[in-house]
């Protein structure tokens, strides 16, 4: 009978043993740190969070990195609102397969020229993300992501698709263990209130009656699409699309992006 070799690096060794200590901690909350660590071991990130998307209500958080000190803050105001803007979360509400999905795959073409990708996404996510998404049996989608301050390279993106085969059972399972995990925070506001409030935002600062198509536009432009692709989005042309902005921007009395940013926070544009 042949001899079959097999021969274990040092660093697969490694590997097992930090896979063994996650399979352990699958009952427990501190399964995210020991997968987490898992993953630093095959690609780098600087930041991680784990959460549930629901459609209707405000992303439900699971767990995050200890580093986050410092923009605290920030994260509140996506959990209170700002999420409406993010491309993952709004990916999250089709229907998708669960597996692994990068930013450049999800956002919108102009994403990285909006005001949420300055004054949210750079500083709390960084550069790059990628997040493990798994619909839930019971509604939501629940989400591992990944930032990093460097784009993430296609060895490390292979990587993590591989992983994902059994990482995301791993992570269904975990989150059931926790209690009141699989539903929507009680007491929170609905997406629906969230949106009409961006709405009123507007409407309150406009010199003329805003149309349902020129809300949508606004949302549309703070995601960062560009006009070509909310004309195809709306099925009208972009002309018409143009027109669209024009009229919202001239309502508003507004001349920039960052400025409609501001005033869907409700906030002044002195804020700038």
């Amino acid at each position: 009978m042949e001899e079959i070799d097999m021969q274990l690096d040092v660093s697969d060794v490694a590997f097992h043993q930090r896979l063994g200590r996650l399979v352990q901690k699958l009952d427990d909350k501190q399964f995210w740190t020991a997968l987490t660590d898992l993953l630093r071991g095959v690609t780098h990130f600087d930041n991680w969070v784990a959460v549930i998307f629901w459609s209707g209500d405000k992303p439900r958080l699971i767990a995050e990195t200890q580093t986050r000190e410092l923009h605290d803050e920030l994260f509140h105001g996506y959990l209170n609102g700002v999420y409406l803007l993010d491309p993952f979360y709004q990916f999250s509400l089709g229907a998708i397969s669960p597996g692994v999905y990068c930013l450049d795959e999800v956002a919108p073409d102009h994403f990285r020229e909006t005001e949420y990708f300055r004054r949210y996404f750079s500083i709390n996510v960084l550069e790059d993300e990628v997040q493990f998404l798994a619909p839930l049996p019971g509604g939501g989608t629940l989400s591992l992501s990944l930032g990093s301050k460097r784009r993430f390279n296609s060895s490390e993106i292979g990587t993590l698709c591989l992983y994902s085969a059994w990482i995301i059972p791993l992570m269904c399972h975990a989150v059931t263990a926790q209690a009141g995990a699989l539903a929507p925070a009680a007491g929170t506001t609905a997406e629906s209130d969230r949106r009409l409030h961006f709405e009123q935002a507007l409407r309150k600062r406009s010199t003329e009656s805003l149309t349902n198509r020129e809300i949508e536009i606004a949302l549309m432009i703070l995601a960062g699409h560009s006009t070509k692709n909310m004309a195809r989005l709306l099925g009208v042309s972009p002309a018409t699309a143009k027109v669209h902005r024009r009229n919202l921007y001239r309502k508003l009395d507004i001349s920039s992006q960052a400025t409609l940013f501001l005033l869907i926070l409700d906030k002044e544009p002195e804020a700038l």
